[in-house]
């Protein structure tokens, strides 16, 4: 499994994620009875299959980058190893697994690459089980993400209890004014209040901030935050950031949202605009520059036995190569410079497909968050850094070995000398026919 050239188009590199997404279903995959009985009754399978299907387990080998690896297009990412019906069945969910994690993985790196001071949220994702994914992703890259208590519980993380209560329009416009909605919200949330200060006019917005953080600050407490969400980040947070600091209230800090992504905060850090947080949550739960994905997953060899046929695509702009691949890094001075796309058996750099799964087992078991987020950390820090400009397209070199070359073109010779086979028997029976 790799993608294709053209997911360069918006991005330098990419973030391989969904390991253990993809562990867990395959270990785990079987067929209920009733999913048996549902695909009998519509005629889709015969008796002998649904009885395979009773007793199936995923018997074969997997191969895979590890989570957080950076890599490139037409590198292989995925390895799976397995009898040809079992690799056939797990393939349109592996393409969901893999595209879903590497778009969350990849967007997120950028994001972080240019400010750490994001919090993420699902709003909009295309699904909630999606923007779990996407907060899961986020976490990984080093952005904080609004604690979901099924996110939190599933990756057994602490509870954030400095966690912030923000005053939603909704909330602010179920009041008959604005500033009782402050003071109702201070009265419940004394210590993590968050304003939205822009549900009607912000000018009058912030004043009324201003008031209820005065009466705050006299009781010794302070408030937290001031959120703006729509706008002109750049002149509003200035506005707000200067009459706050006049008011005394230098402490309150300003989390700017409106969807935003990395080339609007690389404008607004670039500006140095006065805001602490940035909330990014529609242009990254639907990764909206480049939201789709070129993934490909191609038989690369059949073996029968000790017999083993070499197969590739060969049409043109597809084109697959034949064998079990693997993928090598060569580094100079702790970066990495160059990877090899060659033959398993080769020696090319440090391999980046390592054994996950042997014969249906799970070899060892998978690392944690933390441990994920620090592998990703380390990988950041030893690629080349032009490859982080999301505003140019810079290139990593990826070679193809020799071997892997010669592998193909005699696949080539092979397909060709099997074509020009098949043209002459039709033109034998074609004369038969004739006769």
């Amino acid at each position: 499994m790799w993608l294709l050239e053209e997911c360069r188009k918006n991005r330098n590199y990419l973030v391989y994620g969904g390991l253990e997404e993809l562990v867990n279903y395959i270990t785990n995959l079987k067929y209920s009875p009733a999913q048996i009985q549902l695909l009998q009754k519509g005629g889709l399978i015969t008796n002998n299959f649904a009885k395979y299907l009773k007793t199936f387990r995923f018997s074969g080998d997997v191969h895979a980058m590890s989570e957080g690896n950076i890599f490139f297009p037409e590198e292989p990412i995925v390895r799976i190893t397995a009898p040809l019906i079992e690799a056939s069945l797990i393939e349109t969910v592996i393409f969901g697994i893999t595209v879903s994690n590497v778009l969350f993985m990849s967007k997120a790196s950028r994001i972080s690459s240019i400010t750490k001071n994001v919090t993420l949220g699902m709003q909009r994702a295309h699904s909630f089980e999606s923007g779990i994914k996407g907060l899961r992703c986020g976490h990984i890259c080093g952005l904080s993400v609004n604690a979901w208590p099924v996110f939190v519980e599933k990756h057994h993380l602490p509870i954030n209890r400095n966690y912030l209560v923000s005053g939603q329009h909704f909330f602010v416009k179920s009041f008959s004014d604005e500033l009782s909605a402050f003071k109702k919200m201070v009265q419940h949330f004394p210590n993590n209040a968050a304003f939205m200060i822009d549900t009607y006019n912000i000018k009058k917005g912030i004043e009324n901030a201003i008031i209820v953080g005065k009466g705050i600050k006299k009781r010794g407490g302070n408030l937290q935050f001031v959120t703006i969400d729509s706008g002109d980040l750049n002149i509003l947070s200035r506005m707000t950031r200067n009459k706050l600091d006049l008011s005394g209230l230098q402490k309150v800090k300003i989390i700017a949202a409106t969807n935003l992504d990395e080339y609007k905060l690389k404008k607004l850090v670039n500006k140095k605009a006065p805001i602490d947080v940035f909330v990014v949550a529609t242009e990254y739960t639907t990764v909206s520059d480049s939201p789709s994905l070129e993934v490909i997953y191609k038989i690369a060899e059949i073996r029968d036995g000790k017999k083993i046929h070499y197969t590739a695509k060969l049409t043109p702009g597809k084109e697959s190569f034949p064998g079990r691949k693997q993928v090598f890094r060569k580094y100079k001075n702790g970066k990495f410079v160059s990877d090899t796309v060659g033959l398993e058996s080769e020696k090319h750099g440090v391999p980046q497909l390592n054994m996950i799964i042997h014969k249906g087992k799970l070899m060892k078991k998978l690392p944690s968050l933390k441990k994920i987020q620090i592998y990703f950390n380390k990988q950041l820090k030893s690629m080349p850094r032009k490859l982080l400009d999301i505003d140019s397209r810079q290139r990593y070199r990826v070679d193809v070995s020799s071997k892997l070359r010669e592998l193909l073109n005699k696949v080539k010779k092979k397909r060709k000398i099997t074509a020009q086979s098949y043209i002459l028997w039709i033109n034998c029976l074609t004369g038969v026919h004739n006769l």
